[in-house]
């Protein structure tokens, strides 16, 4: 188990050093906050909990015979199933560091444990909202790799999206509207529509979610850092780069004001690229966390080993300089995700109400985890570990409650 020492914080143990700090990529509560909560109270026991689910009755449209019986007709329920799973994640800290630091290293270490969780959280969530069998594709596209950069989101796209969410009889928020969470890429495009600005949807005051930006034909517009985008998985642009990892990649541990990939071939790929180094490929609800989206500084000369590539990563990994957040191995696929001949990236909308998600949380941690300090268990009393902990799971109420529309973008 690594511990955090004077080594990883050599820049807080300096002789000079300002208190004061910024966590690198802060997350607010996003999914989580739109889920139906259903607490598992202490003492009930098993790995999953089963929630009854009562389905509509067939519509009685025959006037009644004034002689006749009415015949009964038999209820049928269904049922939500919601395994639940440990979640959690910590630090470990030492003595000597926390006595030799500026800044309050435990109080850095509660903040960013706290972080995590709420990234880790919205990582989870993601498929569960975002995957299913009632999908819309933007253009009327044969599938996600059909999709082009001309296949943008507008407002009748969303208007579409809230009528099947009416028409399916989906339950909206208290105030009738519907929620909808998107990427930030996808918000620009929607941010383009003549329609949508000439309304104004951002001169509303009240406005009720963490990351509300607007609000259009009963649609509340969410755009969340953390949801998902399929980088790369479109119809390819003009002069389209298709080659794979030479070697290995690291994630990123900021010593060098990028990160140097290797490529086998460098054909159609050229500074200011976007680029994807993608692990695998994500058809329909096939997702993948690590795909990986850089944008191409330099390219180098061949060598024995591959053709060098300076990127600097869009969500960059533990480090300062840009550099990759996942591991990638040699051989790993490497596909234009925009170019100045277009954009191949994919970005999924989510639609859904306050009941669509349901999420079964035990009461052993609450709701919203708990926070963890442990420790120290050496002999000497120099290690003390920071965490958070939850027991919960998550599943799709019923399927005609979520809605997914699939658009190109811009970039």
């Amino acid at each position: 188990m690594p511990a955090t020492g004077t080594s990883a914080l050599s820049a807080e143990v300096k002789p000079l050093y300002d208190a004061d700090y910024l966590l690198a990529a802060q997350s607010m509560i996003g999914l989580d906050q739109f889920t139906d909560l259903r607490e598992v109270m202490g003492g009930q026991r098993g790995q999953s909990v089963n929630f009854p689910i009562l389905e509509n009755m067939q519509p009685a449209t025959t006037a009644l015979s004034e002689l006749s019986d009415v015949q009964p007709v038999p209820m049928t329920a269904s049922e939500v199933v919601i395994p639940l799973f440990e979640f959690g994640n910590a630090v470990q800290v030492t003595r000597f560091v926390k006595a030799t630091a500026y800044p309050d290293v435990y109080e850095q270490a509660a903040q960013a444990v706290g972080n995590n969780q709420a990234e880790s959280i919205d990582l989870i969530l993601r498929p569960v909202f975002g995957q299913g069998t009632r999908v819309v594709l933007a253009g009327n596209a044969a599938n996600r790799a059909a999709l082009t950069s001309t296949n943008k989101l507008t407002g009748p796209l969303m208007l579409r999206l809230a009528t099947l969410a009416r028409g399916s009889k989906t339950p909206s928020f208290e105030d009738g509207f519907f929620g909808s969470v998107m990427h930030p890429n996808m918000h620009y495009d929607l941010l383009q529509d003549s329609v949508l600005q000439n309304l104004g949807v951002y001169q509303k005051a009240d406005l009720l979610f963490n990351g509300e930006i607007g609000f259009w034909q009963g649609i509340r517009f969410v755009v969340l850092s953390n949801w998902k985008a399929f980088w790369g998985a479109g119809a390819p642009p003009t002069n389209a780069a298709s080659t794979t990892l030479a070697a290995a990649a690291a994630v990123g541990d900021g010593t060098t004001a990028a990160t140097t990939l290797k490529v086998t071939a460098v054909t159609n790929i050229n500074v200011g690229d976007w680029i994807v180094i993608q692990d695998a490929t994500e058809p329909g609800n096939v997702w993948s966390d690590t795909n990986e989206l850089v944008q191409v500084l330099a390219v180098g000369t061949a060598g024995a080993g591959g053709t060098g590539l300076t990127v600097t990563a869009y969500d960059p990994g533990p480090n300062n300089a840009g550099g990759l957040r996942y591991a990638h191995a040699s051989g790993t696929a490497v596909k234009t995700a925009w170019n100045t001949g277009g954009c191949a990236n994919v970005y999924p909308l989510a639609i859904f109400g306050p009941q669509s998600i349901t999420k079964a949380a035990s009461s052993e941690t609450g709701p919203y985890g708990v926070a963890t300090v442990t420790g120290p268990f050496d002999v000497l009393g120099r290690f003390v570990n920071h965490g958070w902990y939850l027991i919960s799971g998550w599943g799709r109420t019923t399927e005609r409650w979520l809605w997914r529309l699939e658009c190109g973008g811009t970039y």
